[in-house]
């Protein structure tokens, strides 16, 4: 007779499976309308009555849900007569938060959230060099206008509003809404962090207009070759402050 000499399996660490939760589903089934093209940017929810009515459940299971909508940026919840559940448009604030929560938790370094500016700005400008339109160049020749007079007469905060708007122009130009969301999170996560440092730099007015006089020639060569110009001198500038800034170590 043979006996089993087989060592038991070691337990593992699994939790009880339990039944999901009400407004998980609700939640799930409202991004799947909204997957479809059955809401869109702006568009009003059912009140809460009513859904709690169409999906058969508790008013309480239906507010979770359309809150933890909100917190994801998918709807947004408005007070009053006029108020109720909308559906968000382009807003950049969720993306903006979570890329800064990461840089405050160490997970994204300076260099590394500057180099992916750098990169997604240049393919933004090859687009904007072949779709942009002359009214679109427009638009960003007056961004510069500002940026000039408040290069003498503004405080810093308004110079970088200026500055991250020449690059948001340069999104729309690209006919891109996921380009321009990422641009605009990405130019909000660099004026607070310019605002931390304050370096001391200027905003390279003539680099701007050679930028922008490349794209009107549709060039995205030479559009590019200026943008790494003025990238090359934000950085230094920048990471020359940051230096500065942090505590000296007392000698040995």
């Amino acid at each position: 007779m043979t006996t089993n000499t087989a060592e038991p399996l070691p337990r593992l660490q699994f939790s009880k499976v339990r039944r999901r939760r009400v407004f998980e589903e609700i939640c799930d089934q409202i991004r799947r309308k909204l997957a479809r093209g059955e809401f869109r940017p702006g568009d009003k929810l059912p009140t809460e009555r009513e859904l709690a009515a169409e999906f058969s459940v508790g008013r309480p299971a239906v507010r979770e849900a359309l809150r933890t909508l909100e917190s994801s940026g998918v709807l947004v919840l408005k007070k009053g007569l006029k108020g109720g559940a909308f559906v968000r448009e382009g807003d950049p604030t969720v993306v903006t938060q979570s890329i800064h929560d990461l840089i405050n938790l160490g997970h994204i370094s300076m260099h590394h959230l500057m180099e992916a500016r750098i990169v997604l700005t240049g393919s933004v400008v090859r687009l904007a060099c072949e779709r942009g339109t002359p009214e679109e160049f427009d638009a960003i020749e007056k961004s510069i206008d500002v940026s000039e007079r408040l290069e003498i007469y503004g405080e810093l905060e308004e110079r970088l509003i200026a500055g991250t708007e020449f690059f948001r122009l340069i999104a729309v130009a690209s006919h891109n809404d996921a380009l321009l969301l990422l641009v605009d999170s990405l130019g909000i996560i660099v004026r607070r962090m310019v605002m931390q440092v304050r370096p001391q730099t200027t905003a390279m007015i003539e680099t701007r207009r050679q930028i922008l006089s490349a794209m009107r020639r549709r060039d995205p060569a030479a559009a590019q070759e200026h943008l790494n110009e003025f990238f090359v001198h934000v950085k230094d500038r920048f990471l020359l402050a940051e230096a500065q800034q942090r505590p000296r170590r007392d000698p040995l």
